[in-house]
C-alpha cells in the first residue's frame, strides 16, 4: 500500500475532501442531490461487497478515488451500481491557463532532455511545468521588485501565475492527457476493474471484480471526439485503426489488452472498444494459492513437470485467467535456460536472464509482415529450452505440435474448456493437427471463471489432464485427470497419486529415482514448501522467483531454509 494511502483512515472522509477540493465538491453536489453521504473506505477489498446500503469512496491511485453507489430501486438507476470516478477537474480559466501552457511545453519541447521510458518522460514533464508556472507568493515578491506583475508573462517571462492547488490539477490533467489515458485515466487507474466495455457514445460499463457489473459516469459525448481519440490510442500501441482496417486488437502501455472496433458500418452504434485490464504487478504461483485460484499440490506437480521439459497448454473461456496463471508458473522453469516467447499482443513476462521476446508485426506490406509461424520457425532454428506461445489460435498451432516433436517444450494459452473440447479443436480447421501427434503434448491445465465464495467472481483451476498417448485401435487419445475442483466445498483434490504416467515413466527416471513411486515424496516435499511461503505470506512475484533461484543454482537444501528465513517484499 502506497504510503499517501495510509494517511486517510477509513471512515475520515473529512480530511479526504480536505485534502482533495475534486473529492469535497462532488460529496456536497452528491449529498445535495440524493440526500446522503457516502462514507470513506480507504483502498477496496473483497468485504466491501457487505456494505449496506452500498455508497462508498475508495482510493485508487491519489489523486483519484472512486465511488460506489447503488440507488433504491424506487431511485432513478435503482437496480444497478453505479461507478463514478473522482478526478481533479479544471474551470474555465484554468483551462485556458492549461491550453497556454501545453503550447509553451511543446515549443520547448525539442530543448527538454531526453528520455526512454514513460515515467522518465513523466518526471521531465513535471519539472517543466514546474518552470514554467509560478506560484502568487512567488509572483508578489517579483512584482514589488519589478513593479508590474503583467511582466511575469511577458515575452522575456513565460511562466503563469497560479496558486499552489491550481499547479497540482493542472500538472495531473496535462500529464493525464499527454502520458497516461486521458478521459480513461479514472478506470484504468482502478485495479478492481477487470473488463472495460463502450459503446458509442453510450456510458461505459466495466466488470468490477467485487461489485461485478457497473456502470460509470464516464462517457464520450460526440463520436468525432471518440473517434479521434481511438485514432490517437491505436497510433500509440503501434497498430493504426481506419475505415479501412476497422478491427485491432493490441496492448496498452500497462500490458492491457485493447480490442478497437472503428467504422461505423461495422460497429452499427459507433466506434467501440473493450479493455481488458492486467494487473501491474505479475501475479505469482503462492498468490494464486491464497486466492484458491490453484492448491500448493498442483503448484507443486506442475513445478516438476516444467523443471523438466514438459509442454503444457493453459486452458479455458475467454477471461478465466489463463494468461495470469501462465505467467505465474513461469518461474518453475529452469532459471539457467533460454526461453523464447512468441505473441501477437505482448503479455508474457519472463525473468529468466536468457530470454528472447518476439511479436508480430501487422503490415499493409505482404514482404513486411510478421505472423505467428514466422515467430515460432525463428524460434526453433535457436534451440530454445522452452518456447511460449501468447495464445494459440489457427495454423500456429501445427508448428506448436512440430516443435514439440522435435524436443522443444512448449507452453501455451488455448480457448477450450475440456480435454475433449481441446482435442477437437486442435485436430480440426484451421489447425489439423493429426490426432496421432497429439500425445507430443504433455498435460493441460483448465481453468474457469466462478462465483466467489463470498460474492463476485473468481478464478479456479478446474483441472489438470495428462495425455498419456494415442490409441491406434479407438483412434483416439488416452488422456487422465489428476487433479480436480469440486465447487461445493471449493477445493482442489489430487487423483493421480499413483496413477500419473507422466511422473512415473516420464519424469521419475530423469530425477534419478529407481523406485518411480518416489516422485510423488517429492511431489508432496515441494508441496509442503509452497504451502510455508503462502503461510509466511511471501506472495510477491519478485520473492518466488528468487527463492526459486536458490533452488536452481544452490539445491534444495539451500532453498527448503530461505523459504523460513527470507525476508520478503512484502515485509521489509
Amino acid at each position: 500500500m502506497a504510503d499517501e494511502e495510509l494517511k486517510f483512515q477509513r471512515g475520515d472522509l473529512a480530511s479526504v475532501m480536505a485534502a482533495h477540493s475534486h473529492v469535497a465538491d462532488w460529496v456536497r453536489d452528491f449529498e445535495k442531490r440524493y440526500g446522503t453521504r457516502p462514507i470513506y473506505y480507504g483502498p477496496l477489498d473483497r468485504d466491501a461487497k457487505k456494505q449496506r446500503p452500498l455508497n462508498l469512496i475508495y482510493i485508487t491511485k491519489e489523486p483519484v478515488f472512486v465511488h460506489i453507489y447503488e440507488p433504491p430501486s424506487d431511485e432513478e438507476g435503482g437496480g444497478q451500481v453505479l461507478w463514478f470516478g473522482l478526478e481533479p477537474q479544471l474551470n474555465e480559466e484554468e483551462e485556458n491557463i492549461r491550453r497556454d501552457l501545453v503550447e509553451t511545453l511543446l515549443q520547448e519541447a525539442p530543448s527538454a532532455p531526453s528520455f526512454t521510458t514513460d515515467s522518465e518522460f513523466e518526471t521531465i514533464l513535471g519539472q517543466m511545468i514546474d518552470r514554467y508556472t509560478i506560484s502568487e507568493a512567488e509572483a508578489s515578491i517579483i512584482s514589488r521588485r519589478r513593479g508590474r506583475l503583467w511582466e511575469l508573462v511577458g515575452l522575456d517571462d513565460k511562466r503563469i501565475v497560479v496558486s499552489e492547488t491550481q499547479r497540482q490539477r493542472l500538472r495531473y490533467i496535462i500529464i493525464r492527457d499527454l502520458i497516461r489515458n486521458g478521459p480513461l485515466e479514472t478506470l484504468l487507474s482502478d485495479e478492481m476493474l477487470e473488463d472495460i466495455h463502450s459503446v458509442g457514445l453510450k456510458h461505459i460499463h466495466m466488470d468490477h471484480k467485487v461489485f461485478g457489473m457497473v456502470t460509470s459516469n464516464i462517457r464520450f459525448r460526440e463520436r468525432e471526439i471518440l473517434s479521434r481519440y481511438l485514432r490517437a490510442m491505436s497510433e500509440r500501441i503501434g497498430r493504426p485503426v481506419s475505415d479501412n482496417k476497422p478491427i485491432i486488437d493490441g496492448a496498452l502501455l500497462d500490458g492491457s489488452r485493447i480490442n478497437i472496433i472503428f467504422s461505423d458500418d461495422v460497429s452499427m452504434l459507433g466506434p467501440s472498444f473493450t479493455i481488458r485490464k492486467f494487473a501491474e504487478e505479475t501475479i505469482s504461483v503462492i498468490q494464486l494459492i491464497k486466492w484458491g485460484t490453484m492448491s500448493a499440490q498442483q503448484a507443486a506437480y506442475i513445478w516438476i513437470c516444467l523443471e523438466y521439459g514438459m509442454s503444457v497448454l493453459v486452458s479455458g473461456e475467454t477471461a478465466s485467467g489463463k494468461t495470469t496463471t501462465l505467467n505465474a508458473i513461469l518461474p518453475f522453469i529452469d532459471h539457467n535456460v533460454k526461453i523464447y516467447s512468441a505473441e501477437d499482443t505482448p503479455e508474457v513476462k519472463v525473468r529468466h536472464k536468457i530470454w528472447q521476446r518476439l511479436v508480430t508485426r501487422d503490415s499493409k506490406n505482404e514482404d513486411s509482415r510478421v505472423e505467428m509461424f514466422d515467430l515460432l520457425k525463428a524460434a526453433l532454428r535457436s534451440r530454445p529450452r522452452y518456447i511460449i506461445i501468447g495464445e494459440i489460435r489457427g495454423v500456429e498451432g501445427a508448428t506448436a505440435f512440430q516443435a514439440m516433436q522435435t524436443g522443444h517444450p512448449v507452453i501455451a494459452t488455448f480457448h477450450a474448456s475440456s480435454i475433449v473440447k481441446m482435442i477437437q479443436r486442435f485436430t480440426g480447421d484451421p489447425i489439423n493437427v493429426p490426432i496421432r501427434f497429439f500425445d507430443n503434448l504433455n498435460f493441460a491445465i483448465f481453468q474457469e471463471v466462478v462465483e466467489a465464495p463470498g460474492g463476485g467472481i473468481a478464478r479456479r483451476i478446474t483441472g489438470i489432464d495428462e495425455v498419456i498417448g494415442y490409441n491406434k485401435h479407438s483412434d483416439g487419445v488416452l488422456t487422465r485427470g489428476m487433479f480436480e475442483w469440486d465447487p461445493v466445498k471449493d477445493k482442489h483434490y489430487f487423483r493421480g497419486m499413483f496413477q500419473s504416467h507422466l511422473l512415473e515413466n516420464k519424469i521419475a527416471a530423469m530425477a534419478g529415482f529407481s523406485n518411480k513411486r518416489d516422485i510423488y515424496d517429492e511431489m508432496l516435499r515441494r508441496a509442503a514448501a509452497i504451502e510455508r511461503m503462502a503461510d509466511r505470506d511471501l506472495t510477491h512475484y519478485d520473492d518466488v522467483f528468487d527463492l526459486l533461484n536458490i533452488y536452481y543454482n544452490s539445491g534444495w537444501e539451500h532453498f527448503d531454509s530461505a523459504v523460513d528465513s527470507w525476508v520478503g517484499i512484502n515485509h521489509k
